[in-house]
């Protein structure tokens, strides 16, 4: 085989991986009314004050999808949105206790996942592959 073909080969093992990951981490979140993507969004908000733009910015959806998930969030009171002091257009988004409470269960349940689908690597192989995807990810953001 040549170096193009192996690529690819990679990168179609790479995607199955991950859409089997993401498909059973939301299939078990579903039991708590979370996704991946509340999961992270709640995950971004225990790290200081931010606002819907930051968490559009960050997470790469659109801001009608952020609305979205944070009008969902919020509904489950999950959250709680405050108005800026400084400036009325921006409001901020803060997690609630039953926020936490269900972002550690998410958590839980996403590290059980992780492990059981890691589990095939020795330590070696687990250092070289995040070695190998931080070395892709740094490259695609220095060649924007």
């Amino acid at each position: 085989m040549n170096r193009l073909t192996d690529i690819s080969n990679m990168v179609e093992s790479l995607s199955r991986v991950y859409h089997r990951l993401r498909k059973e981490v939301n299939g078990q979140l579903i039991n708590e009314g979370l996704s991946m993507s509340k999961m992270k969004i709640l995950h971004l908000i225990t790290t200081g004050q931010i606002s819907a733009t930051d968490i559009k910015n960050y997470m790469g959806f659109s801001s009608r999808t952020v609305v979205t998930v944070l009008d969902a969030l919020e509904k489950d009171e999950m959250l709680r949105r405050q108005q800026s002091l400084t400036d009325r257009r921006v409001k901020y988004v803060h997690i609630t206790e039953k926020g936490r409470d269900k972002l550690r269960i998410a958590k839980n349940t996403h590290n059980i996942i992780l492990d059981r689908i890691f589990s095939p690597l020795s330590e070696v192989q687990l250092k070289n592959f995040y070695e190998v995807c931080h070395l892709l990810e740094i490259q695609q953001k220095t060649s924007r």
